[in-house]
């Protein structure tokens, strides 16, 4: 076909591709899956070519103005993985080609505004009094000199601009011109070697022609690049060796050395130490479970395997043999972590074994560091990668074995920006693409891949014990209404007596000690003894939590923060109660109440600085802190010889949510942060805090029983039709007028009753809940409803039925009404419903 004509895509709201001319000098060079440069509106953005046509029936067509890549950046799977994502997650495929890409590697056109004249400041005195947002746009361009028009908006706090810019801009005193965000680029770095004809002889004056001589420092700086024997970054010869630039380049100038430029890699794990691994047996039930797993490695068939294994079990370690058995039949590789948190001792470990095949993608990362690492993932000198969800799209050449550890986080979930995808069903069906296995690894597995096994459509694998048989920690489960009875206090316990006495003691025998705390901050909120007055963040309907550290008032859903007020802003009140409990609380009352332990704290007030969680954890580690406290960052994945006590300090945060995940998570995240104590030679011991001690939830999770959980959970699942036995879809509407986003969630949910239509069975196709406010009626501004359809798998076991019903209404919905200020979230297979 005559490519005369590109289909486009880009990541824009607008599910289409966009037809576009191919200029003759990019003819040879436009291939489906690159990236091009292409007007769109009036911005230039980055798009990707999904198509060629040699005619179109529209009349006026844009012609792209570059390619961005000499080949496609999309692998065919890649590419229809991100077709399937684009029609279940139900978004634009522009933004699911997005997902799949660096951040750094898109282009896109910023509006900036310049001044023309020297003297801007005698015109906007003119202005004052007949055009005074003229006036004041000259004032911020003078003294700016060139600023984006975002800013600039933003700054005089206006919501449009343009009709005072384009008055400027015929008066001469202003342009408005398009500039180009540059993209990721490799880097380069200046290096350093001897001639070659010169790089053998001791006697540097008989190889000098003419009069000059060299220097002591010329003579010392070829002896140096001689006794180093290859080429030298430059800046590493002046650091080492302490010769000037100048004694490099009058070297340069008399033809004894060669200076050039070398591509080198920015890699966020350079610095970080890897040690040889250590020489591990396979038990017998690791020895099983990889069997399976190499059975389908060996054959190259698609297969997805549940591996579940209790909290020290040796999980990893299968992973690393599987690995090395797909390595060895020229396959390919994927890691999935939920934390980044643990990346630093997932890489640790697996470099140890891999070495230089091992490339990271995460957030933490740099845009520069993540697109070498990505562009290493793309040219096949790395052939592991490892890292959160968005390192599923990494682009391997032959994708072999996928593993995704902790797979029942919800971490493995985006919730924004667009594509809603879970990481762990994106890797199931990439795998299926690429006849590749899956691993899902848990010590808690979620009930929809645990019923999966036990239907069949995942095979199940059992490590049934820890590694040498070292046993499960004894739980203590202790009510924290009798406690604060006991002591006779008003004020509710932050430790109860058993803890504090295991605290103490294990500090005494030098042994090591976890807390866990769901909840960062100080205080949940404050309250004005007097009136009763609590300070609500002005953007959300949301209690501001009080953070000690500059005596400040935060929402963690919005980022607003003020002063902490002295005094109550409604009575004038000086008493000021502090109610609630956070990490940053817990940690004065332990350094209080026992001086002379080491306290670290880990959450995401103590984590938002480069190498902070690797710092934290290593330090720990390495035995300079008694007690590691944190949220729940430090309850999965992590293996300390010497922590011998777990404590919670309240298992009732996050229980009792209006969610039906709500007991599931909570179970999850105490059995993962129990089996943290005891994990080597010493006996482990788990206290769990609660006022809700007779909660099946705590109950299974006293005894590590996942099963006996599973089983009760799964009476209620089907009952509400909940999954694994339904599919839910969650539409959420939002704006920043109460009243049009509540009539338009009234109208959304009339619209898709209409396309369900009546049946005889009043369960199905399937069932519209709402719409209803959200939970969080209020973010950033923004009122929420939401409406929530449920359909029962035996109706519609593929969601194709709930899914086109949800594109039909949303169809119907824009046509009939207005739709101005409101904006609609489709999430597919949500895994939280606040």
């Amino acid at each position: 076909m005559q490519k005369k004509f590109a289909d486009v895509v880009f990541p824009v709201t607008v599910n289409k591709a966009f037809t576009y001319s191919i200029p003759p000098d990019l003819q040879e060079v436009t291939q489906i899956g690159c990236r091009t440069l292409a007007p769109f509106g009036s911005r230039k953005l980055t798009g990707f070519i999904v198509g060629f046509k040699d005619h179109t029936d529209l009349t006026e067509v844009k012609t792209i103005q570059d390619i961005l890549d000499d080949q496609p950046i999309f692998s065919d799977e890649l590419f229809q993985l991100a077709q399937w994502i684009s029609e279940y997650y139900l978004c634009p495929l522009g933004d699911a080609l997005k997902a799949a890409i660096p951040s750094a590697m898109l282009q896109k056109s910023k509006k900036m505004v310049k001044p023309t004249f020297e003297n801007l400041e005698l015109v906007a005195k003119e202005l004052q009094k007949s055009a005074p947002r003229q006036a004041q746009i000259l004032r911020y361009v003078s003294k700016s000199g060139k600023i984006s028009l975002v800013q600039l908006t933003k700054r005089l706090g206006a919501r449009s601009l343009m009709s005072s810019i384009h008055e400027l801009e015929k008066g001469g005193w202003i342009r408005v011109e398009q500039f180009l965000t540059p993209s990721a680029k490799p880097k380069l770095e200046k290096y350093v070697r001897l001639k070659a004809e010169i790089g053998a002889d001791d006697d540097w004056a008989t190889k000098i022609d003419g009069s000059r001589k060299l220097t002591a420092r010329q003579i010392r700086c070829l002896q140096f690049l001689k006794e180093t024997g290859a080429e030298i970054a430059q800046r590493d010869l002046l650091l080492i060796s302490g010769i000037r630039s100048s004694t490099l380049k009058s070297l340069q100038q008399r033809a004894l050395v060669e200076l050039f430029s070398k591509e080198v890699q920015r890699d966020y794990y350079q610095h970080a130490s890897v040690t040889p691994p250590p020489n591990i047996i396979l038990n017998e039930e690791q020895k099983q479970a990889l069997h399976e797993i190499e059975q389908m490695t060996e054959t190259g068939q698609f297969k997805t395997f549940l591996l579940y294994g209790v909290t020290g079990s040796g999980k990893t370690q299968v992973y690393i043999e599987a690995i090395y058995k797909t390595l060895a039949k020229d396959r390919d590789a994927i890691v999935l972590v939920p934390e980044i948190s643990l990346t630093p001792q997932t890489v640790q470990r697996f470099r140890s074994h891999f070495k230089d095949q091992v490339a990271v993608l995460h957030s933490a990362m740099s845009p520069a560091e993540r697109f070498d690492s990505w562009r290493r993932l793309k040219d096949g000198s790395a052939r592991v990668a490892i890292g959160p969800r968005s390192a599923i799209f990494a682009p391997v050449k032959n994708v072999g074995l996928i593993v995704v550890d902790e797979e029942q986080e919800d971490s493995y979930k985006q919730s924004e920006p667009v594509p809603r995808y879970h990481a762990r069903d994106v890797a199931v069906m990439r795998a299926k693409l690429n006849n590749a296995v899956v691993i899902l690894g848990s010590a808690t597995p979620s009930a929809e891949s645990y019923h999966n096994a036990r239907s069949g459509k995942y095979q199940l694998l059992e490590l049934k014990n820890r590694i040498d048989d070292v046993p499960l920690p004894q739980v203590t489960i202790l009510e924290l209404q009798k406690e604060q009875r006991m002591s006779g206090k008003k004020e509710h316990p932050i430790f109860s007596r058993l803890l504090a006495q295991k605290i103490e003691e294990k500090i005494a025998r030098n042994e090591q000690i976890i807390l866990l705390l769901n909840r960062r901050g100080f205080s949940n909120y404050i309250k004005c003894k007097d009136c009763g007055f609590i300070e609500n963040c002005k953007h959300c309907q949301i209690t501001l939590t009080y953070h000690l550290r500059g005596h400040r008032l935060r929402c963690h859903y919005c980022g607003f923060t003020r002063k902490a007020p002295m005094v109550c802003p409604e009575c004038g009140g000086a008493d000021i109660l502090f109610q609630g409990l956070g990490t940053q609380k817990v940690e004065a009352e332990l350094k209080e109440r026992f001086p002379d332990a080491r306290v670290v704290r880990m959450d995401l007030d103590t984590t938002s600085r480069k190498w902070s969680h690797d710092r934290i954890l290593r330090n720990f580690e390495k035995g300079k802190y008694d007690i590691l406290l944190g949220t729940q960052m430090i309850a999965k994945g992590l293996d300390f010889r010497k922590v011998t006590l777990v404590g919670v300090i309240n298992a009732d945060i996050g229980l009792f949510m209006p969610d039906f995940r709500s007991a599931e998570r909570t179970f999850q995240l105490l059995t993962q942060v129990a089996g943290r104590a005891g994990r080597k030679d010493l006996p482990g011991e788990v206290i769990i805090q609660t006022y809700s001690p007779h909660n099946f939830c705590l109950i299974c999770a006293e005894t590590h029983d996942f099963k006996r959980f599973f089983f009760g959970e799964i009476l209620e699942r089907r009952e509400l039709r909940y999954p694994p036995f339904g599919r839910i879809i969650c539409i959420l509407l939002k704006g920043a007028d109460e009243t049009k986003v509540m009539q338009a969630a009234e109208n959304f949910a009339q619209v898709i009753k209409k396309v369900k239509g009546p049946r005889p069975d009043p369960s199905g196709p399937f069932e519209v809940l709402g719409p209803t406010p959200s939970p969080l009626a209020k973010i950033q501004n923004k009122y929420r409803w939401q409406i929530l359809l449920k359909v029962d798998k035996k109706w519609d076991p593929s969601g194709k039925i709930i899914r086109a019903a949800v594109l039909k209404a949303e169809k119907l919905f824009r046509e009939e009404f207005k739709t101005r200020g409101i904006q609609i979230v489709v999430d597919v297979d949500p895994v939280s419903l606040i």
